[in-house]
C-alpha cells in the first residue's frame, strides 16, 4: 500500500456495473477539477460524519 498526500479535489463519473469477474465495466472518467474545494472539505470514503 502506498499512502499519498491529497493535493487536489476532482469530480469523477463512474458506472457501478461490474462484469462476472468483479471488474468495473467502464473506466472512471474525470469530469473536472474542483477549484472551490480543498481535500479537507471531502469526507473519507465510507465516513458517514460531516467533513470540516
Amino acid at each position: 500500500m502506498v499512502l499519498v498526500v491529497p493535493e487536489f479535489v476532482a469530480e469523477v463519473r463512474a458506472d457501478v456495473s461490474r462484469d462476472g469477474a468483479g471488474r468495473w465495466r467502464q473506466p472512471v472518467k474525470l469530469v473536472r477539477l474542483r477549484d472551490d474545494l480543498v481535500p479537507a472539505d471531502v469526507p473519507l470514503f465510507g465516513d458517514t460524519t460531516e467533513a470540516g
